[in-house]
């Protein structure tokens, strides 16, 4: 099979996939930085 795709889809595609994957990874430690942040808040109130 000939892959006809021009050099420009081809960046667009790595340019696509390589955001996501920096998305996905700042969104799986933010939660934990919320969480870690709100522990820290709770333990100086008390």
């Amino acid at each position: 099979m000939i892959n006809n795709n021009s050099p420009l889809e081809s960046l667009a595609a790595f340019a696509i996939t390589f955001a996501v994957g920096i998305l996905s990874t700042v969104a799986r430690k933010v939660p934990e930085k919320v969480c870690r942040d709100t522990a820290i808040d709770a333990s100086r109130m008390s």
